[in-house]
């Protein structure tokens, strides 16, 4: 147990919620008020290791790099000589193992398929900055009364390319138990195996022996023939034994998952599944019981959350996540335009602002590198934009408030084929995501204060743009800018002027932007098919080009007088690239 002197100071325990060899982990609350949160401390025993030290860090590192409404939330991380503490949103859930557990038989259909796109979503936010999981397991899933899941523990997490063997023997990939590299398809073998369990009751692999199971991990198909025939071809891409026989991006797997499930089990598959998996979840019980995590632990004006408990690494019977809301809002026609909710209709063919507003705001960080199209895509190519605000509190008005809580936007775009010749009928779909905090206060310390969608204050968040300003595209219609590789430069986004731009037709779906009060933030979302006919050479010369619907190929943040070097802009990604041929 970690000694009461090196505890952090200022906050009130409520209950231990797991202990083990790294540390414990405690639910409590600071004295001046608050909802309660998951403090996991390094163990008192390891603060002299610095092999252990750097392990934890790394952990609060890796935390800190996955913004994503399916993973659980870094709140902050503290080292100084009393000792070393990850703190972390408490969110009301249990841990799958514990579901599957105390089921009586394997999940529906729809709910494992559930199941298995929210963990794949929290598992690509976690590929687009950069990390691979290496230890995804039912005990690092949460699910919560709604359905929804949260990816928790990134303990033995890496960035990819590296690599070891760490990970849970029965659900690590073949390249783990060489110790290969590890890349995004790694994860996407562990979620299979997850997959397999719940929709059959039993793990793919049962070997009783470590050996066994590397063998069987290694060399034996998956069991298909306990699996329903229509989901077979899931999970036999899934765990294919070479990862470039897998799906390249979990982006990609919820895309053939989804199709999967409709064809299926109807359009309404997804509803149902987290109907059921919901009722499931919420007849197990969580082992800090609810009562003592709402609204009586929470000072007037600060923002509830609801807790589970926490394994986040450590043995213990529950498990603990963090609430993140993906926000975003109003869109605005003109720089400088007053925010109102709604979608505006042309995405990258306007000249002028399409961006975010709001009249309150805060969101998250993430340093976010875009992933190029991988072996066996073919005629597929991917690319997109991340932007977020390093000092946020400048474009928002709010000095305390932290980086963690910027407002960010991401857009990813896929475009087929990427080879064409002259005629060849090209398709482009772009799917935006975005937050935008709203009715936020930030005290002293980064504590943030949720005064709602329609308050009255003039204290808040408030007056701030972002967005994307596509300067030199034409003014009337919507089009595609094709930028010439060179001078444009590979695996960059294209900022510079030159594009060449080609008319295109547009069809945007799924427009969505709710107001989360847990995250006192919109999350918007949409996504866009454009298509047209590539034109000839006097237009689009053979060569390579990068693809984009916005011109210059960057995201900013409006506030008279803040510059983008002050508020700390960043861009980050690349653009989808494309081979034009002669025709």
């Amino acid at each position: 147990m970690t000694s009461r002197e090196h505890r952090l100071p200022g906050f009130v325990e409520l209950a231990e919620l797991g202990a083990g060899a790294q540390g414990e982990v405690v639910l409590a609350r600071h004295e001046s008020g608050g909802g309660p949160v998951a403090i996991k401390y390094l163990a008192t025993g390891l603060l002299g290791d610095t092999a252990a030290r750097n392990t934890f860090r790394d952990e609060a590192q890796m935390l800190k790099r996955v913004v994503d409404p399916h993973v659980a939330r870094l709140l902050e991380y503290l080292e100084s000589p009393w000792g070393a503490a990850i703190i972390l949103e408490a969110v009301a859930g249990r841990p799958l193992r514990k579901v599957l557990d105390g089921h009586d038989g394997p999940l529906t259909p729809e709910a494992a398929l559930v199941m298995l796109k929210g963990s794949l979503l929290g598992l690509a936010a976690a590929h687009a900055v950069g990390v691979v999981h290496r230890d995804y397991k039912p005990a690092n899933v949460l699910i919560q009364d709604d359905g929804q899941s949260k990816l928790i523990d990134f303990g033995v997490a890496v960035l990819t390319g590296q690599g070891g063997s760490a990970g849970t023997p029965a659900y690590m990939a073949p390249e783990q138990w060489a110790g290969e590299p590890a890349t995004p398809a790694t994860d996407l073998y562990a979620a299979t195996c997850v997959f397999v369990e719940c929709i059959t009751g039993e793990r793919p692999f049962r070997g009783p022996a470590l050996e066994t199971l590397r063998t069987e991990h290694t060399n034996a198909p998956p069991p298909l023939d306990r699996v329903p025939e229509p989901l077979r071809p899931l999970v036999e891409r899934g765990m294919a034994k070479s990862p470039s026989d897998r799906a390249w991006n979990a982006y990609e797997f919820v895309g053939q998952l989804e199709t999967a499930a409709a064809q299926t089990y109807g359009p309404d598959w997804e509803r149902r599944g987290l109907f059921a998996l919901g009722a499931i979840a919420a007849t197990v019980a969580t082992t800090v019981p609810l009562a003592i995590l709402g609204g009586a632990l929470v000072a007037p004006g600060a923002a509830s959350t609801a807790a589970g408990t926490v394994t986040s690494g450590l043995a213990a019977p529950g498990s603990i996540g963090y609430a993140q809301g993906t926000a975003a809002a109003d869109f605005a026609a003109k720089t400088g335009a007053s925010a109102s909710k709604g979608f505006l209709g042309k995405i990258g063919g306007t000249k002028g602002a399409v961006g975010i507003g709001t009249a309150g705001v805060g969101a998250v960080i993430a340093a976010w590198v875009l992933w190029p199209s991988g072996p066996g895509v073919g005629g597929e190519s991917r690319g997109g934009i991340h932007a977020y605000f390093t000092r946020p509190g400048l474009l928002t008005g709010q000095p305390h408030m932290p980086a963690s809580e910027t407002p960010s936007m991401d857009l990813i775009i896929t475009v087929t084929p990427a080879r064409v010749k002259p005629g060849t009928n090209l398709r482009v779909v772009q799917q935006f995501r975005a937050k935008t905090p709203a009715g936020a206060k930030y005290l002293p310390g980064g504590r943030r204060q949720c005064f709602g969608e329609n308050h009255n204050r003039t204290d808040v968040v408030n007056n701030y743009e972002f967005g994307w300003h596509s300067t030199d595209a034409p003014s009337e219609g919507t089009n595609l800018a094709f930028y010439r590789v060179p001078p444009a430069e590979l695996k960059e986004l294209p900022t510079g002027t030159g594009a060449v731009f080609v008319p295109a037709k547009s069809k945007k779906t799924g427009e969505s932007q709710p107001y989360i009060e847990a995250e006192c933030a919109y999350q918007s979302k949409w996504t866009e098919t454009l298509t047209l006919r590539v034109p000839g050479p006097e237009i689009l010369e053979p060569g390579t080009y990068l693809v984009s619907t916005i011109a210059p190929m960057r995201i900013t943040g409006t506030r008279e007088g803040v510059s983008q070097e002050t508020m700390g802009t960043v861009n980050e990604g690349a653009a989808p690239v494309i081979e034009v041929l002669d025709g």
